[in-house]
């Protein structure tokens, strides 16, 4: 009853101020007859609301039949212009929702306008700039307003304030957080936690990746498992059909066991992505991001990067040939169309190698990729997991907002039907934020997807035709030299799972927003 009463003599006050301003400019003032003022049109500074509990545009009720919550709103019918720096924001520290920790948590915070470019390339390319100083832009608030929302309204003996909330109707600025993009999580910079709801726009950009080496990780003893993963392990298993042999499957070896194996290189890879659906991203204490289903296809990764006669130098990053490696070491199996989940493992039976004149005479060889040997379709579906303390530029494009805090869970008037404020602060933005064109500074570690595509080659080896191998290149193999064989390897049927973790993103550097090259002010 009492904070029902302070919100009244609130409202009662603003109201006093306005009639007073009036009553000072009174001397301008001059009467109207009636149709005179049937005539005229205008608008009021400020204007009062109400939703009721039982109103059709209440979402909290028709989330929450029994919450019985009304909502007050007080309006600015105008637009404002802000310009503001705030070195330390933090909102709702322990408490409610648990000591240690705070609701909101955002070191040198800015609000400006709205970036008039961005950077068209190199290592800054996609952050924001500005044809002067940023500081000398302002953010338009269109429309700000404060909102209670009020428990059993209706009764004076039990209504009470269940939470407030500032918004606009609309908001143009760009709002960015921290003061550089060192790539480098910091306690004392940027975001830190977030509780609140928002939504990153269709997602588009390149990732690049490290170079790495496939076929040489895992245990002495790991299996080949036709199309899967096998924790570590980067065996691979096909089958040939030799002239002075017949047919046989093969499994290589890993590092582990044969000093033979020396893997096949993987040259660095400059990887485009889109995600054309919106991703939310929304709780309490938020202290990163996670955007699942990023689909990626690498059309052609070459793996002849070691051999002079490459088919294309420019896929192995025009690197010299000395920069790579090219052999795998392989036991010869009996032959079989295993089918997918097979478990293949080296054994060094000799019933297994080929024999001439009941000699055997090649019970493992050493495999080299021929020129213009490829790992084709490889498609990826990524997780992008990215620490909130990396991004720092937040363009808002005539988007709706609001700050609230709430002692219980609450659906606001107008927002989207999956932003339920919940206990504590909250911040919400109501329309997709859309961060640009991402590309990532520093390169991505890939090797933790090499088990699952080893899995893939596995299974195109084997449901594919034989590897021929010829008299030749068996007594070649008899006498200790590689079996070289270009390999063209369709994977398209299969996808593997990537993540990615705190990647230096380029359109995130920081534009200060003060004079004199100050960086915060």
């Amino acid at each position: 009853m009492r904070q029902f009463r302070f919100l009244n003599l609130a409202l009662l006050a603003l109201g006093s101020l306005c009639l007073n301003s009036a009553y000072a400019a009174s001397s301008t003032l001059h009467s109207l007859t009636d149709s005179e003022m049937s005539a005229a049109t205008g608008q009021a500074l400020m204007s009062l609301s109400y939703i009721a509990p039982t109103d059709s545009a209440n979402l909290e009720t028709l989330r929450n039949s029994s919450s019985n919550i009304g909502f007050y709103k007080l309006g600015l019918e105008a637009k404002v212009e802000l310009n503001a720096n705030i070195r330390n924001l933090q909102l709702g520290c322990g408490g409610v929702n648990g000591a240690g920790a705070c609701d909101i948590d955002i070191k040198n915070l800015s609000l400006s306008g709205l970036n008039d470019g961005t950077v068209a390339s190199g290592s800054q390319q996609g952050s924001p700039t500005f044809s002067g100083d940023r500081a000398a832009t302002s953010a338009q608030i269109t429309n700000p307003f404060l909102e209670f929302a009020i428990k059993n309204p209706d009764s004076a003996s039990t209504r009470e304030v269940a939470g407030f909330r500032l918004s606009a109707e609309a908001i143009e600025g760009l709002l960015s957080a921290g003061l550089e993009n060192s790539g480098i999580l910091s306690s004392t910079d940027g975001i830190q936690s977030l509780s609140g709801y928002l939504q990153l726009a269709n997602l588009s950009g390149e990732v690049s990746t490290q170079a790495t080496t496939f076929g040489a990780a895992g245990a002495a003893g790991c299996a080949a498992i036709v199309g899967q993963a096998n924790g570590s392990c980067q065996a691979i298993a096909g089958k040939i059909n030799s002239t002075i042999g017949g047919q046989r499957g093969f499994v290589s070896y890993t590092s582990a066991a044969s000093s033979d194996t020396l893997g096949i290189s993987v040259p660095s890879l400059t990887v485009p992505f889109t995600k054309n659906t919106t991703s939310v991203i929304t709780g309490n204490r938020m202290t990163s991001a996670v955007v699942n289903n990023i689909n990626v296809t690498v059309p052609h990764i070459a793996l002849d990067c070691a051999r002079s006669n490459r088919a294309s130098a420019a896929a192995c990053g025009n690197a010299p040939t000395s920069n790579f490696v090219n052999q795998l070491s392989v036991d010869l199996i009996q032959y079989g169309n295993y089918p997918n989940g097979t478990s293949l493992t080296t054994n060094g039976n000799s019933t297994d190698c080929i024999t001439v004149i009941f000699i055997c005479v090649v019970g493992t060889a050493q495999f080299q990729m021929g020129a213009g040997s490829t790992l084709d379709g490889l498609n990826l579906n990524v997780t992008f997991n990215e620490a909130l303390n990396l991004f720092h530029n937040i363009p808002l494009r005539g988007t709706g907002g609001y700050l609230a805090l709430q002692k219980q869970a609450l659906q606001w008037p107008g927002s989207n039907s999956d932003d339920i404020a919940q206990t504590g602060w909250w911040l919400s933005f109501k329309d997709p934020i859309d961060l640009g064109y991402l590309t990532s500074t520093n390169k991505a570690d890939i090797s933790a997807v090499l088990p699952q595509v080893a899995g893939f080659v596995t299974q195109a080896l084997m449901q594919g035709s034989d590897i021929p191998v010829s008299l030749i290149d068996g007594l070649n193999a008899a006498t200790g030299n590689p079996l070289v064989k270009t390999l063209n390897i369709d994977v398209s049927s299969q996808t593997a799972n990537l993540s990615l973790s705190n990647l230096q993103l380029t359109s995130q550097y920081v534009t200060s927003n003060c004079y004199g090259g100050n960086q915060f002010c």
